[in-house]
C-alpha cells in the first residue's frame, strides 16, 4: 500500500480562521504552487486543534531555555485541552519561563489551528517561505508548515 504525504499549512496564529472565499483562493494559490498534488482540500473547525506529524515524533524543546520539554508537556497539554485549546499559555517547568504550547519547538513541526490547507502526495522536499507568499496573500495570514506521513 502506498504512504500518504500530507503537506499541512496552517495560520501562525492558532484561532484565525479565513472566509470561505479566502479559503478556496488559498486551495487554488496551493494548487498553481503545487500541480502534481494528487489533491488539495481545506478544513475548518470550531475549536482549535493540535496538528502533529503523527508517528514522526521526535522532540518538544523549550523555546526559552533549549531544554527537552517533553517531561512536561503532556500535563501541560491535558490542562489545554479542557479549555479545547483556547488558552495555550504555560509556564515551562524547565526554566520557570512564560510561554505558551504553540511556540514551543516541536521536532518535527507541529502546531495549533482551527484551520487547514492540505496538499495530499504534493511531490515536494522543504518548502522555500516566500514560495508560501501567494497562499498567505489568498488567506490573509502568515502560515506554518506541517509535514504529516501515514
Amino acid at each position: 500500500m502506498k504512504s500518504l504525504d500530507f503537506l499541512i499549512l496552517i495560520p501562525t496564529d492558532p484561532s484565525y480562521v479565513p472566509s470561505e472565499d479566502q479559503a478556496e483562493a488559498g486551495a487554488d494559490a496551493l494548487e498553481a504552487l503545487l500541480p502534481r498534488a494528487d489533491e488539495v482540500t481545506y478544513d475548518m473547525f470550531d475549536d482549535v486543534r493540535f496538528i502533529d506529524a503523527g508517528e514522526a515524533f521526535e522532540a518538544i524543546t523549550c523555546p526559552l531555555c533549549g531544554k527537552d520539554a517533553q517531561a512536561w508537556w503532556e500535563g501541560a497539554m491535558d490542562q489545554a485541552a479542557e479549555t479545547e485549546f483556547e488558552e495555550l499559555s504555560v509556564v515551562a517547568t524547565c526554566c520557570g519561563g512564560a510561554t505558551n504550547l504553540n511556540a514551543l519547538i516541536y521536532q518535527p513541526a507541529a502546531a495549533f489551528a482551527r484551520f487547514t490547507l492540505v496538499a495530499t502526495n504534493a511531490g515536494v522536499g522543504k518548502l522555500a517561505p516566500e514560495a508560501l507568499v501567494p497562499v498567505e496573500a489568498a488567506l490573509g495570514c502568515a502560515l506554518r508548515v506541517v509535514r504529516q506521513k501515514v
